[in-house]
């Protein structure tokens, strides 16, 4: 198969779309901010994964890191990585959580101190094992074989963070791994299960099915974070210097900065736009979003998008679905053995 799937997240992307979009002193912004450190931390505890996978014959995997399937009870769960063999599936649950881990198993928690703080959150075992029932149902649903062995770990990313088991030490040691243990524990399921129980073309089957049903959390953030369309920053932002607005001059975006000129800078913003407040727009909303006064300019900006439109000339409205940064799978052919920045 060799076959790597990336599935990303719009949370991230409208984080980072909000924050450039909402003034320094917002009083949601360090909410914001902070939600955002700790999804950057969770992809890169992901994307830590990838060196000890790339010592994997990847002839022999499907790898997918993100996915997000419908449940049979048509409630959303979402799987950190998932590796698929012809003879086992595992099911990996990471956590990039720094200072000391403590497991709860007796009342299913996870408290994790740091700097003489404790924050309690839900328990990670049980989070996997979750995962790995709704992900056996889903095999059954589109009539997969599900005597499949399936297993799943909690891996803890952060090399300096200390794991204390509360209770249940023995067993708490069988399902929390750090991700130096990985490559052991994948070794030991290839040695330990032999027989194949998806074919090649079983597995092609479910990574298409995957692609076709993934379905990314998408959620309001505006209405979330009790931000108003109207308290939005418009404009071109600067690609050189970030500043806010760009001027249009003779078909260009001209930064009143730091004088960078750029006939693309709109992309960004139109993206920004697509995140945050709607699919669609037209010549009057791109004006005021923006900051142009002529209609023949903004139509000339949608003309080159060649965006597809809905209505009449004079009513027309723009489909902005060509931005979504979601548009189209990333698939990776091969691993670097490197360690993430």
């Amino acid at each position: 198969m060799k076959q790597k799937i990336q599935f990303k997240s719009y949370t991230r992307e409208k984080l980072e779309a909000l924050l450039r979009r909402i003034e320094l002193d917002h009083p949601a912004r360090m909410e914001i901010e902070r939600s955002l450190r700790s999804i950057k931390s969770g992809d890169w505890g992901e994307r830590s994964l990838d060196y000890y996978t790339s010592f994997l014959n990847m002839e022999d995997y499907v790898i997918c890191q993100g996915l997000r399937l419908l449940s049979s009870n048509n409630y959303h769960f979402q799987i950190d990585t998932l590796l698929l063999h012809s003879n086992f599936i595992l099911i990996l649950e990471v956590k990039n959580m720094a200072g000391t881990l403590k497991f709860d198993t007796k009342y299913n928690q996870l408290i994790q101190e740091v700097g003489g703080r404790e924050e309690v959150y839900k328990d990670p075992i049980q989070q996997v094992n979750h995962q790995h029932y709704q992900f056996l149902k889903w095999l059954e649903n589109f009539q997969f074989p599900v005597n499949i062995p399936i297993q799943s770990y909690v891996i803890v990313a952060n090399d300096r963070a200390k794991i204390v088991p509360l209770n249940n030490e023995e067993s708490l040691s069988k399902k929390v791994i750090r991700t130096t243990k990985l490559l052991d524990c994948i070794h030991n399921l290839q040695s330990t299960h032999q027989k194949e129980i998806l074919s090649t073309k079983q597995l092609k089957k479910i990574t298409k099915l995957f692609i076709k049903h993934h379905k990314p959390a998408n959620p309001d953030l505006l209405k979330k974070y009790n931000i108003k369309t109207q308290d939005l920053l418009t404009g071109v932002h600067c690609p050189q210097c970030a500043s806010l607005p760009m001027k249009r001059v003779h078909g260009k975006w001209v930064c009143l900065t730091c004088k960078f000129s750029s006939k693309s800078a709109h992309l960004k913003a139109l993206q920004d736009y697509f995140l945050l407040i709607n699919s669609t727009i037209t010549n009057h909303q791109v004006r005021e979003y923006l900051h142009i006064n002529s209609v023949a300019g903004a139509n000339y900006i949608l003309k080159k998008l060649n965006l597809p439109h809905q209505g009449t000339t004079s009513n027309r409205t723009y489909l902005l679905e060509s931005l979504d940064p979601h548009q189209s799978t990333k698939l990776i052919k091969s691993h670097k053995k490197s360690l993430p920045d």
